[in-house]
């Protein structure tokens, strides 16, 4: 999903010596090198099952690494997170760059995890409307 999108372009930038992007607008160059898609990594749970937060973690190493980051690197979903955001700017961006799920499937996958509550549906996030961290 997003995540490996994320870190990919983290390592683009950081390779060809930015120090920083701009969260209203990445040079559209720089996107040539993260996929839109990652075929080989599964889709995670619902996010209203009760092993959601297990699924979404393990979804977000292996787009992570897809992406060509260190399996070390990809195991904090908190440094995932955070570097996306210094990326994209916000979920919602993040979310509507990537293809393998729908822009609101993938904002309500990282809000459940991180915050908990409900999902878009108003299904309780885990079944218990906790959040995974």
């Amino acid at each position: 999903m997003i995540m490996n999108k994320y870190i990919a372009l983290c390592c683009t930038i950081g390779m060809i010596g930015f120090t920083s992007v701009a969260n209203s607008a990445l040079p559209s160059f720089i996107l040539w090198f993260i996929p839109k898609t990652h075929q080989h990594c599964p889709q995670a749970l619902p996010t209203s099952d009760p092993s959601f937060c297990p699924s979404f973690k393990s979804i977000g190493e292996c787009h992570c690494t897809a992406s060509g980051l260190p399996a070390g690197m990809c195991k904090d979903m908190n440094s995932i997170f955070n570097r996306m955001i210094s990326v994209f700017g916000s979920i919602k961006r993040a979310c509507e760059y990537q293809k393998d799920t729908s822009t609101q499937m993938c904002i309500d996958d990282w809000n459940c995890y991180r915050s908990g509550g409900k999902d878009s549906q108003n299904n309780l996030c885990s079944g218990t409307g906790k959040a995974c961290q």
